[in-house]
């Protein structure tokens, strides 16, 4: 009986770490997609400029973006999942650095914060 704990222990804390792995790669790849797109939205609109959900050089991640970034983006697919997701985005103006925007990921509670901006620079990737 106590092998089967020992290897049920071992089990669930490799599963855990393998589904957290998995949520930040999906994010990653999320915010791939969301740059790419940020180019055709910009050479499809009259201003000629990038998809923001807020001014300024920065933001906080939040589930209430998902919906704006899913209809403005991605044509109203839901490519940012709303009803339970394990990363929130928001995509700011960013600074001269970032050439036009910066992607903000983090998971609900804050932790596994990332961000990708217009030069395809990474961080907490």
């Amino acid at each position: 009986m106590a092998i089967i704990g020992i290897l049920a222990a071992v089990g669930i804390v490799s599963y855990v770490g393998y589904v957290a792995a998995a949520q930040k790669t999906d994010a990653q790849n999320t915010m791939q997609a969301m740059y790419m797109v940020q180019e055709e939205y910009k050479a499809s609109n009259a201003l000629n400029t990038y998809y923001t959900t807020s001014s300024g050089g920065s933001c906080s991640p939040a589930s209430s973006n998902h919906s704006t970034i899913n209809s403005n983006l991605f044509g109203g697919k839901e490519q940012l999942d709303i009803s339970d997701p394990k990363f929130i985005f928001c995509i700011a103006e960013g600074n001269a650095s970032d050439s036009g925007f910066k992607i903000y990921a983090a998971r609900s509670d804050g932790s596994d914060q990332m961000t990708l901006n217009a030069n395809n620079a990474k961080n907490g990737w």
